[in-house]
């Protein structure tokens, strides 16, 4: 995880970085050229553009990746249970290349929606979000079905759902950005733009890092709250590692008194 989340950093350093550079080269650079920004952003063989396009690509896959890396452990490593949506990672990362080769090989002044790049551009969108959406049913099936397993064994609230409403919050974030891209796109909206940029750092700084934090310092909470009970609980008698804990025992007692009748009845006369 240390590794990928390197990687992911420095993806999205990489693509916030050349986003930088097409800014200034549109608004500074070609301003008063013809088309002006507008023309020099939307040239499909522009080096910066395809960089630009190629980084979000990977920084998608590395995304959808790990989140099949996670269901896959979290099935007890079947990649039969993960099998479809190791076959959508693999299609998208097909149709990344096709796009990149379509975009570098489009003549200028061509559009997104006039050449084949648009179709290839769909594919990569609805194999991604409907490999999140398996992948997600999937983990937090799983970890549910585990609380549910356990619950009636363990004494006091489980360490599960805390971890299955992590998991849920990030990865909804990332599945609504990517729904709320690919209806733009499909609309034909310029706000697809501002989504497409958005993704990047969500992959990188909520889906992937900020649930990874939020998880191990749950983790550290719970072994600090721990280690407390077992500095209070030393004082009490142990049998082997084990502390007892203190218990309350009800004991019931029936007294019967037996005597005899006419014994009493006499004395009580005489």
């Amino acid at each position: 995880m240390f590794i990928v989340g390197v990687i992911t950093f420095i993806l999205a350093t990489l693509h916030i970085s050349i986003n930088c550079v097409r800014m200034m080269r549109g608004y500074v650079d070609h301003s008063s050229l013809v088309g002006g920004p507008v023309g020099y952003l939307g040239i499909l063989p522009q080096w910066d553009n395809v960089f630009k396009n190629t980084i979000y690509t990977a920084q998608s896959i590395v995304g959808d990746s790990v989140a099949v890396y996670r269901c896959w452990v979290l099935w007890n490593r079947s990649f039969f249970v993960v099998s479809i949506p190791l076959l959508m990672v693999l299609g998208s990362a097909v149709s990344a290349v096709m796009a990149f080769v379509v975009s570098v090989k489009a003549p200028p002044g061509t559009t997104m929606s006039e050449s084949s790049l648009d179709v290839w551009i769909k594919i990569f969108y609805v194999l991604a979000v409907a490999q999140n959406i398996i992948t997600t049913t999937l983990m937090g099936w799983r970890i549910a079905a585990a609380d549910n397993q356990v619950a009636t064994y363990r004494l006091g609230r489980g360490n599960l759902i805390p971890v299955l409403r992590i998991l849920v919050e990030s990865a909804a974030l990332y599945l609504t950005a990517q729904i709320i891209l690919l209806v733009l796109y499909l609309c034909d909206k310029n706000a697809q733009f501002i989504a497409l940029e958005a993704i990047t750092p969500i992959i990188q700084g909520i889906t992937f890092n900020a649930m990874t934090i939020r998880i191990t310092l749950r983790s550290q909470s719970q072994s600090s709250a721990h280690t407390v009970e077992i500095a209070t609980d030393a004082h009490r008698p142990t049998i082997g590692s084990m502390p007892l804990r203190h218990i309350s025992v009800t004991v019931t007692q029936t007294k019967h008194t037996d005597y005899d009748t006419e014994s009493q009845s006499a004395r009580e006369i005489k």
